[in-house]
């Protein structure tokens, strides 16, 4: 039934090659912390360096906890299945470890594989054990074809678009273990730098405008109000960005994991110097007081003085200014 190799050669090596997806396990230390389990596949992104080396292009994506567990314990499982023609699962165990695109040896490792926008780094696989098993319970497939949205996605980002996502979604896995958190931040010291990447942000939400005020609150009671005429336009289109929202007159509920992705995302503006960061402030604020005694916490945003008001949280907003 099951067998054990020495290398990937011969048939093994020919099945690998054939495949068009496959799956990665990783684990956190910690005994309560998350594991992951992820789909990889986009074709000649992936592939055997040698007979016992595994890697693939890894793509820029919604979180970042494969990485995150390789850079903490390194473990990992690679796993083949055959969905068409003979029933197999192969398995490779062993050690990973992650080049970025900011690292030498990226582009030699790179250019093995086909290009693939928002690509943030190559994940290399050292493998220790590879073992077949008879993949009688894997069902039959068909091989319909692939998705394209992912290369176009972040296509339309760019580079500097790639890296003001990945600042905001990969930096920390769930258990907070630190990730992609290499993209450079120098930009972000000068007010110049805090313009570009506020336009580049803005340039993603359909239909942005910016709202004449705004501010979060916790329990309908508003911590910071952007006042109209108030200058902190990058906090807003943050917000936006995490909230999916345009900008218009609304209230909207956010979730603990939104705020603390806003946090994320605009903690970096405090290398600024030039310019306070009372959102930021608030913000953290809001956190600790959400921690200690729960509550709703909601966004408002006011596109224009003379609209409606869309709740009360929006009426005590407009009353402070």
């Amino acid at each position: 039934m099951g067998k054990v190799h020495a290398r990937v050669e011969g048939r093994l090596r020919e099945f690998v090659d054939a495949q068009q997806v496959f799956f990665v396990a990783t684990a956190p230390l910690a005994a309560d912390g998350h594991l992951n389990l992820s789909p990889r596949g986009i074709p000649g992104t992936f592939g055997m360096v040698d007979e016992t080396t595994f890697a693939w292009l890894d793509g820029t994506g919604s979180g970042s906890e494969t990485i995150a567990h390789l850079r903490e314990n390194g473990r990992i499982t690679v796993m083949f299945c055959a969905f068409e023609g003979a029933p197999n699962i192969v398995r490779f165990h062993g050690r990973g470890r992650v080049v970025t695109v900011y690292d030498e040896g990226y582009a030699d490792l790179a250019a093995r594989f086909a290009d693939l926008p928002g690509a943030r780094a190559v994940v290399v696989v050292d493998i220790e054990r590879i073992s077949d098993s008879c993949g009688w319970s894997v069902p039959l497939m068909e091989y319909a074809g692939e998705r394209d949205l992912l290369a176009p996605y972040f296509e339309r980002k760019g580079v500097d678009g790639s890296a003001d996502y990945r600042r905001r979604k990969n930096r920390t896995s769930i258990d907070g273990l630190p990730a992609f958190d290499f993209d450079p931040l120098d930009e972000w010291g000068t007010l110049e730098g805090l313009g570009r990447i506020r336009e580049r942000f803005a340039a993603q939400i359909d239909g942005w405008r910016a709202p004449y005020s705004w501010g979060l609150a916790l329990d309908g009671e508003p911590g910071h109000v952007n006042a109209p005429g108030g200058q902190h336009g990058l906090p807003a289109v943050i917000l936006a960005t995490v909230l999916k929202h345009d900008g218009a007159t609304a209230t909207l509920d956010v979730s603990r994991q939104q705020l603390d992705e806003a946090i994320t995302t605009l903690a970096p503006a405090a290398a600024c110097t030039e310019v306070g960061h009372p959102n930021l402030a608030a913000w953290r604020a809001l956190r600790d007081a959400h921690e200690e005694r729960g509550g709703a916490i909601t966004a408002v945003f006011v596109g224009d003085a003379d609209d409606p008001v869309s709740s009360a949280t929006d009426a005590t907003l407009r009353a402070r200014w």
